[in-house]
């Protein structure tokens, strides 16, 4: 009996150890697979650019602005012909970007980023990322929803138009001559000195940054040595696209369109050798390989699209001639910001992770849309999405350079207009009831409108948009 009894617990015995040592093995691989995940978790830095239309860089077709650290981002990675913003200005824009919603379910009414609901610095620090935000925000007004960046997973921060408790610039600065042109070297400053700090702490954490810049919106205003580079510079409308031409002329008529020209491209010259002193020092650093960085711009070019076709920018011109400098491409797309024709929302974008993102791609066929950053980024990081309304697309594939077929509508609304992406075909739904159906694909820069031709088409186009916004306000 002894015997059988010590054999019995002998052998319980023994279980338990084989049952404990596979409980060690397993908590080890699982910590190694932990350790791998946090590890090929990539940094990110999102360079959201203001105002800067899709032929504004030197690799998207200006023929004057020279950006040679964008056009190496460019060679380094993919670069989109066919990507959106979610808005045809600032704000709306921004918050599709961060919410991964279209604006109409509730930032067109509210104009607030909403702290209790998803937004992509939240994710991210959540999933254990450092988080920043420097330059623009624009996603808050008043503080009746939140009146601290923090609310939003922001571990440190520097902002402009932002109404609550911020760290920001003082009046003092704004009031200085070039200060403007100068923002962007500060954020670019902020950025490194934010990575370098991340970089010293016992824990590193990999590290997500909005870095959003001032260029090119108004009012642009380069320092002496910003312009020195192109004090030679002569327009000649002929080497832009015919909507450009017309803008040209038009601008030519209220100021000298040759300095107008040279501020502009100093604007953006400058933009580009502040981000580059930051891609050199990812580089430097050892950091490049394992950080994704992510260009493009808000919407299109200002200025207001409605003020140059009713002229009333003229006066603006009058007060502050600093104006006349906004003249952005908008490459060969129709009108300009607040335009919800592709002028106003189509940007430049450009994606960049050595050994990831194929090198020196143009993808003229994906359609790349704001609203798909949130869920994007969260699955390149392996992040999972909290329980949320998102209306953007996990792209990461066509990110990889993979092929990409979107299979779900794109809207906008602006001012009670509201438009449509469906397949290859466009329309535009204007406030006063009128519908415009473009061949997008065909006639990229919307030259006609062949809701008279297709009325089949037309018809079930202009009733997705109605369903839409049905849709849209039964969520507010």
């Amino acid at each position: 009996m002894n015997i059988k009894r010590n054999i019995s617990v002998s052998s319980i015995a023994s279980g338990k150890f084989t049952v404990f040592l596979a409980l060690v093995l397993s908590l080890i691989a699982l910590k190694d697979c932990q350790g791998l995940k946090k590890q090929e978790q990539p940094n990110i830095i999102f360079i959201l650019a203001d105002d800067l239309g899709a032929g504004d860089l030197h690799c998207t077709g200006h023929p004057y602005a020279m950006s040679p650290n964008l056009d190496q981002l460019a060679e380094r990675g993919i670069r989109f012909e066919r990507a959106y913003m979610a808005g045809a200005w600032c704000a709306p824009s921004r918050f599709g970007l961060m919410s991964g919603q279209f604006p109409a379910r509730d930032f067109d009414l509210s104009r607030n980023l909403k702290p209790d609901e998803p937004c992509v610095t939240r994710i991210m620090q959540d999933a254990g990322y450092t988080t920043a935000h420097f330059g623009k925000w624009h996603m808050t007004q008043g503080t009746k929803y939140s009146d601290s960046p923090d609310d939003f997973g922001i571990d440190e921060h520097f902002l402009t138009n932002y109404d609550g408790h911020a760290f920001t610039w003082t009046k003092a600065e704004r009031q200085e001559e070039f200060w403007r042109a100068k923002t962007t070297d500060a954020y670019v400053d902020m950025t490194i000195d934010f990575i370098e700090s991340n970089s010293e702490k016992e824990a590193h954490q990999p590290f997500y940054v909005n870095l959003w810049i001032y260029p090119t919106h108004s009012y642009i205003h380069p320092t002496p040595g910003q312009l020195e580079v192109y004090k030679d510079l002569r327009v000649d409308t002929a080497d832009f696209n015919p909507y450009q031409q017309e803008f040209l002329k038009f601008v030519a008529k209220h100021g000298d369109i040759d300095k107008a020209m040279q501020a502009y491209c100093a604007d953006v010259t400058a933009m580009d050798l502040a981000l580059g002193r930051l891609f050199d020092f990812l580089q430097d650093q050892g950091l490049d390989k394992n950080t994704l960085i992510v260009f493009t711009s808000d919407n299109g070019p200002g200025p207001l699209t409605q003020q140059v076709i009713s002229e009333s920018v003229v006066e603006r011109y009058h007060s502050r001639p600093d104006l006349l400098n906004s003249v952005g491409s908008a490459k060969i797309y129709k009108e300009r910001k607040l335009s919800l024709h592709d002028g106003g929302i189509r940007v430049p974008y450009i994606v960049s992770w050595p050994g990831r993102v194929p090198e020196g791609e143009v993808d003229e066929t994906s359609v790349i849309h704001g609203t798909d950053w949130l869920p994007t980024v969260a699955s390149i990081c392996n992040v999972e999405l909290p329980e949320g309304l998102y209306d953007g697309t996990d792209v990461k594939e066509v990110f990889l350079g993979n092929k990409f077929e979107r299979n779900k509508e794109i809207y906008w609304t602006h001012s009670g207009s509201a438009a449509i992406l469906k397949n290859d075909w466009k329309g535009i739904l204007t406030k006063e009831g009128e519908f415009r159906l473009y061949n997008i694909v065909k006639d990229p820069a919307e030259k006609e409108n062949l809701a008279g031709q297709n009325s089949e088409v037309a018809a079930n186009i202009e009733k997705s948009i109605q369903r839409w916004q049905k849709e849209m306000d039964q969520t507010r």
